[in-house]
């Protein structure tokens, strides 16, 4: 028996409550940028540590607290964004075994790893994965492959 049809019906408790399921909803989102080109979402885990991120005190928290901002909202608008704000990282199979293109951004050793798809009838950034201290410059397959996997999940 399959994972869908073994959980079918049941709910799971996370930290957020006993009704809420653990994979990222539409009510779980985070709506962060809007512009005529797209809008920017964050989910699950990259909600978390965004929230986070925006009440710590260090130094670097600070500057990628101010920098992502301004870079959801440089997406939104379809400005130019280098290779160090946001970037395709490549293909990594979703839950489905569809092959999921995962883009970052990124500011310091920050980052956010997601997806761009149709959301609400608007192309968009929708956020799912996080890493919030990299302490190198390549990205974390393991989180690659949880935001392909998670992108599915949400509606």
């Amino acid at each position: 028996m399959d994972r869908r049809n073994r959980d079918r019906g049941k709910k799971r408790i996370t930290s957020a409550g006993p009704t809420r399921a653990a994979t990222p909803k539409i009510r779980d989102g985070m709506h962060v940028a809007s512009g005529d080109y797209a809008d920017v979402w964050l989910f699950g885990e990259a909600r978390r540590e965004y929230e986070a991120l925006l009440t710590r005190t260090d130094e670097t928290s600070r500057k990628s607290a101010v920098q992502l901002p301004r870079y959801f909202g440089r997406y939104a608008e379809n400005q130019p964004l280098g290779d160090q704000m946001f970037k395709p990282l490549g293909r990594f199979k979703g839950a489905s075994g569809n092959d999921v293109q995962i883009y970052e951004f990124k500011s310091w050793q920050f980052r956010i790893y997601g997806v761009v798809r149709l959301f609400r009838g608007k192309r968009c950034f929708l956020g799912i994965a996080c890493d919030p201290s990299k302490k190198k410059n390549r990205a974390d397959p393991a989180k690659m492959k949880k935001a392909a996997a998670e992108a599915e999940d949400i509606t």
